[in-house]
């Protein structure tokens, strides 16, 4: 399977022919510095039946690239790993009621990113589905008016199980992308981010709201909109690029495909991707780990036949996902990434690569 990155700007090759990994930054503590986001909507962001949310695993992403950042909002909550725990997310709020408070919001905590997901409400409600576009038009506009330096990211609305509800979600993420359109062309800093293609219904945990593997994808794609490259998974129990040995695929209810690899427990145990890349060069690879030992764990990472180095990951707990980010050197081909035993105890959920396209103040 070829790695599909698309297009964009790669790292820079790391320097020496044999420096074929760098490690990132594990994820820190409470932040009320940095770049200032907003992360704006109903209970998808609040985190119903998972609290934090996309949030936790887009904090991960942000932290394991180095970046400072400040999430922002009069709501609070969330997991250990999510190291900001501030948003603007309302269970059971539509785009009108958000509406009536958002420039406010705005005005009150100053963001200079807002992610935007919000109309799922609408929809189930049966709120006036077909003036939901129009609705969403005036919201961006009062958020515009009240930050016009600020950049907002407005998704369309992940899948819905119920093909009723599905329907009206359809007509409206349809129109979506010509509100954006419509914004950005007055010089609204506004754009556009397809988020209903990176779930299915199988990521949904009640029909409407997704699941912890749900929300990770969820954050995936955000994050691949704020550093303007791909963001591709690739699941450790894929048996198309991926095996292991003297280790086990495990169920797991917060993994982003439900199996994760552990027991990497032994000297020749390990979990092995090949990746077929389509050029010579770095990429950024991100390691969704967990670890429950209570201190700093280890995998020894192996690329082609260049020197193990060592990845770690913080412990949170098991089922309580990490990311670590690593800028990783690959051949045009196949290549052979294998992570084994290093301290302690962790296992991998999935790794994610990304290249670098055009920088943004966003983050």
């Amino acid at each position: 399977m070829t790695l599909l990155l698309g297009a964009g700007q790669a790292y820079a090759a790391p320097a020496g022919a044999d420096q074929r990994v760098r490690l990132g930054t594990p994820s820190g503590g409470e932040s009320d510095a940095g770049v200032r986001i907003m992360p704006l909507g109903d209970s998808i962001t609040d985190g119903f039946n998972v609290p934090g949310g996309y949030r936790s695993d887009l904090w991960q992403y942000l932290v394991a690239d180095g970046h400072t950042d400040d999430f922002v909002g009069s709501q609070s909550n969330g997991p250990a790993r999510l190291g900001d725990h501030d948003h603007e997310g309302h269970p059971g709020w539509r785009i009108d009621e958000i509406d009536a408070h958002a420039a406010d919001w705005v005005r009150a905590t100053s963001p200079r990113t807002v992610l935007l997901h919000i109309g799922t409400n609408d929809m189930v409600q049966n709120h006036d589905p077909a003036g939901a576009p129009a609705r969403l038009s005036t919201l961006l506009t009062h958020i515009t008016d009240a930050a016009p330096t600020a950049d907002v990211l407005v998704s369309d609305l992940v899948p819905l199980a119920d093909p009723v509800l599905e329907s009206r979600a359809a007509q409206y993420n349809a129109a979506v992308p010509g509100v954006v359109s419509a914004l950005a062309a007055q010089g609204r800093h506004v754009h556009f981010v397809a988020m209903h293609s990176a779930l299915t219904t199988a990521d949904l945990a009640d029909g409407v709201h997704p699941t912890a593997g749900g929300y990770s994808k969820m954050a995936a794609r955000w994050y691949s909109a704020l550093v303007s490259s791909p963001v591709t998974r690739w699941e450790a129990e894929n048996s198309a690029y991926a095996s292991v040995h003297d280790a086990d695929l495990l169920s797991s209810p917060t993994a982003s495909g439900g199996v994760k690899a552990g027991h990497i427990d032994n000297a020749d145990s390990y979990l092995q991707y090949v990746i077929t890349a389509p050029y010579t060069g770095a990429y950024r690879m991100y390691v969704r780990a967990g670890n429950g030992m209570g201190s700093t764990c280890t995998h020894l990472l192996t690329v082609d036949d260049a020197p193990a180095v060592t990845v770690a990951y913080p412990s949170y707990g098991w089922e309580e996902w990490s990311m670590t980010g690593v800028d990783v050197h690959l051949r045009q081909g196949a290549n052979t990434l294998r992570f084994a035993k290093g301290t302690c105890y962790a296992e991998i959920d999935a790794i994610d690569f990304a290249t670098l396209g055009a920088p943004t103040p966003w983050i």
